[in-house]
């Protein structure tokens, strides 16, 4: 019997320890690292993409450029410190450039949407790019700006400072801080600067203004008489549109119903010999075509020519060709102007933007 019941407990022995083996190399195939998965594999990290907003020749114009970073829900804040490092390399050899480099980069402080206005404050980046402070360079700075925020649906107008201080920034770049949604002032001054310092009227006299959108609208001039300068001739209204960035108004055109322009094209890059097609209703049918070329100092006629369209109850057609030394880039105006036959002065203007 204590053979039996020794043959027992050695059998009872030999069960546990195998038991305790298994249970062992169960732990140990548990703990083992999948031999499947590649070394060096990292989880794959969630995006946020946007566009952000350079030029790519025309300083008036911007175009969308993607950007995507690790997924965050400041998008405004993310966009805008894409848009401050400037375009890349590849980029720029592609032909895209902004007023922001690398110098700009991390600038951004703050960027807070309340009612639908944006306002961004950076720490002061003006020594960076003094040359942002001209004329083209501001408004190729906020158009830039404006885009790349206004591409947010909750954003319908802007406003930006350097260190809170919001008159500063404007003031640097030679353009008054924003006006309030429903001041037509700054507009109104902008239409009438750019007719009588651009278009060539002597004066003009305001006439209707109305807003055609967020930060846009279209205000109408008359000339003066020319039996009383004092007098505005309504019967010979140019419509002006105008576009707001930041708290600068532009001008996006002019328009004169007795001159109607096909071509050239808004913001149609053209070259010499330019075809210009359209209808006219004007004394003896005759409209003149001015080619003008904007510089940092202002503007420049580069050629002047006419083309005839209707003198009589109706608008005609007109097609004529006007040729002219091409400019080293940029933009200007194309102009089809009447003028007074009482003593030689523009009376109407339709204006067409177009790069060189």
């Amino acid at each position: 019997m204590s053979w039996f019941r020794s043959r027992r407990q050695l059998w009872l022995v030999i069960g546990v320890v195998t038991g305790v083996a298994v249970l062992l190399g169960g732990v140990l195939i548990a703990l083992r690292p999948d031999r499947q998965q590649p070394p060096g594999t990292a989880p794959v990290t969630e995006q946020t993409a946007f566009s952000v907003y350079f030029h790519r020749g025309d300083p008036a114009a911007v175009v969308a450029v993607p950007r995507s970073v690790p997924k965050t829900q400041m998008v405004a804040t993310a966009a805008l410190n894409e848009l401050l490092a400037g375009p890349t390399v590849a980029e720029r050899e592609a032909g895209y450039w902004s007023m922001f480099v690398p110098g700009t980069a991390k600038s951004l402080k703050s960027v807070q949407i309340t009612d639908g206005v944006a306002h961004a404050d950076f720490t002061d980046f003006s020594t960076i790019i003094p040359n942002a402070s001209s004329s083209t360079g501001s408004a190729a700075l906020l158009a830039e700006l404006d885009a790349t925020l206004k591409q947010f649906p909750t954003v319908r107008s802007t406003v930006y400072s350097f260190n809170g201080d919001v008159a500063g920034f404007y003031h640097w770049l030679q353009v008054t801080p924003p006006d309030t949604p429903g001041d037509q002032t700054g507009a109104v001054a902008a239409g009438k600067r750019f007719l009588v310092e651009v278009a060539g009227m002597r004066t003009a006299f305001e006439g209707p203004f109305r807003w055609t959108g967020d930060n846009l609208a279209e205000a109408t001039y008359y000339p003066p008489s020319p039996n009383d300068s004092t007098q505005p001739v309504r019967t010979l209204p140019t419509a002006v549109g105008l576009s707001r960035a930041g708290g600068r108004w532009l001008v996006t055109g002019t328009r004169s119903d007795v001159i109607l322009v096909d071509t050239p094209k808004t913001g149609e890059a053209v070259s010499s010999p330019l075809v210009l097609t359209g209808r006219a209703h004007v004394f003896e049918g005759n409209v003149t075509v001015r080619v003008v070329a904007e510089t940092d100092g202002g503007t420049a006629e580069i050629a002047k020519s006419f083309v005839t369209g209707g003198g009589g109850d109706a608008p005609a057609p007109f097609r004529g060709e006007i040729t002219f030394p091409r400019p080293a880039g940029g933009t200007g105006w194309v102009f089809f102007q009447e003028h007074s036959a009482a003593n030689g002065e523009v009376v109407l203007t339709t204006a067409v933007r177009v790069t060189f």
